[in-house]
């Protein structure tokens, strides 16, 4: 079943870049990647797909409702390049404010605030202001965020930059388990290791335009040779 489906996505900016006609969905359980080099339109293409940006042409849809409707917006939860919390807030008070919207009781709230902390690690800091903590540790705060949303579609914006070599196994572990629980994850990256850890099919994209579809390689024996593969036919690369 496609969770996320994107029709004949195009957004324009004044000088040419953007995203011209992408058409791609994911499906429940599956982990896609965006894989292209800075400017290639990943970052529009995540946004138009969070409802933050409209479109000028095409269509989203998000377990069948349009992006950016209310709808859309319960189902999905974007995990940003720079995860920005409020400074003063304690973890837990970041994510009692992040989960107003969610009509239960407070003892129930309550309670999935501490499901959600200790789904993430990050029980122990739950007292801890938000300015206190590691871009590592924030961003896991934004994670805890999306499962207390009880989200289905994951949007994952250049999620390793700046993280250390722990974190990121850690990310990328977290990222296996909720495709194993059924969610539609979708990673905008230019790590092609963060996405041979990850993914399941990759999109390669150049100036706004989807070149080409690729699966990902399960054997370790034929990882160079596919990472050859996506250099060649991207033409360039900066693997961060």
């Amino acid at each position: 079943m496609e969770l996320l489906t994107v029709r004949d996505l195009v957004k324009e900016y004044r000088n040419g870049d953007g995203v011209h006609g992408l058409t791609f969905a994911v499906k429940r359980g599956e982990v896609v990647a965006l894989l292209g080099p800075n400017g290639a339109g990943k970052t529009t293409t995540i946004r138009c797909i969070a409802g933050m940006f409209r479109p000028d042409r095409g269509e989203i849809l998000i377990g069948g409702h349009r992006a950016g409707t209310a709808a859309a917006l319960e189902q999905v939860a974007l995990i940003p390049d720079q995860p920005h919390l409020y400074p003063m807030l304690t973890v837990a008070e970041h994510l009692q404010f992040r989960a107003r919207s969610i009509k239960v009781g407070k003892q129930e709230l309550r309670n999935r605030v501490i499901q959600a902390l200790a789904e993430v690690h990050m029980e122990a800091l739950a007292d801890r202001e938000s300015g206190q903590l590691s871009k590592g540790q924030k961003q896991r705060v934004i994670l805890a965020g999306a499962v207390l949303q009880e989200a289905s579609v994951y949007l994952m914006d250049e999620p390793t930059v700046g993280l250390d070599i722990p974190s990121k196994k850690w990310l990328a572990e977290w990222i296996r388990r909720k495709a194993k629980e059924q969610a539609a994850v979708l990673v905008s990256t230019h790590s092609l290791e963060f996405v041979m850890e990850t993914a399941q099919r990759v999109l390669l994209i150049r100036d706004g335009t989807l070149m080409t579809e690729m699966k990902v390689p399960l054997a370790s024996d034929e990882r160079q040779s596919w990472k050859d593969e996506v250099i060649r036919k991207l033409g360039e690369w900066s693997d961060g």
